[in-house]
């Protein structure tokens, strides 16, 4: 694996101003009050807070999921919210990797081709990519379950999958929604020694939302985020 980063004087993601407000009917919430911080190439972050502290819908925006109401997310110079919709597209298929706390995947495929996903939906040759999911399987300790479907799985061993799956096209940045909240300790821990080896070995830019003081700590920094601001 490569990571094609700026030189890491330079902020992998930068994020100035940032606002997010959902209104109901007469109801206005502002989830998020205005957040400047940035993230270095190769850099673990944890975001962390309650639930309600705003931590999943800031991942959305860092993912270029959703939209701000103010302020930027720039990832390696490139303002996200201002791409068209192609090109935010296919840069959450191929520079961008998520991981959510339902590993959401497709129950009638096997392994290899839940891992290979992302590879169909952009139509390129699979076999490309071969050594690729050779790789990812043996990382993940899964090859001798390449041909299993997720229903043979234990919950851990489908989350390795789900990595793996964000993985495939060899993204500068990694984003975890709770990975662990469907996971028992033993499982937990060992997902987060997985993200950590992957942060440390080929330098995968990770941030992480969670709500564990335990694995929180996994990073090399923690953003505590409550009531829609950072606190110290």
């Amino acid at each position: 694996m490569k990571n094609d980063m700026k030189k890491a004087s330079d902020p992998c993601i930068k994020v100035e101003g940032l606002k997010k407000t959902f209104v109901n009917g007469t109801v206005t919430v502002e989830v998020l009050k205005g957040l400047d911080f940035t993230i270095a190439p190769g850099e673990f972050v944890s975001i962390m807070g309650p639930s309600g502290s705003g931590k999943s819908t800031l991942l959305y925006l860092l993912g270029a999921l959703d939209t701000p109401t103010a302020g930027t997310v720039q990832m390696n110079g490139r303002n996200l919210h201002s791409m068209r919709g192609r090109e935010k597209s296919r840069l959450r298929r191929t520079e961008l990797g998520f991981v959510f706390q339902f590993y959401n995947l497709v129950p009638n495929l096997t392994v290899e081709e839940n891992i290979l996903l992302p590879i169909i939906l952009d139509g390129k040759p699979l076999k490309m990519y071969k050594e690729r999911l050779d790789e990812l399987l043996r990382i993940i300790d899964m090859e001798d379950h390449r041909k299993h479907t997720p229903r043979k799985l234990s919950g851990g061993q489908q989350q390795r999958v789900a990595v793996a799956r964000a993985l495939i096209f060899d993204p500068g940045v990694l984003l975890l929604d709770e990975p662990t909240g469907n996971l028992d300790s033993k499982n937990s821990e060992s997902l987060m020694r997985l993200v950590a080896d992957i942060n440390k070995t080929f330098g995968t830019t990770i941030v992480q939302v969670t709500h564990s003081d335990t694995f929180s700590t996994w990073g090399d920094r923690i953003l505590h985020l409550e009531d829609g601001m950072f606190s110290d």
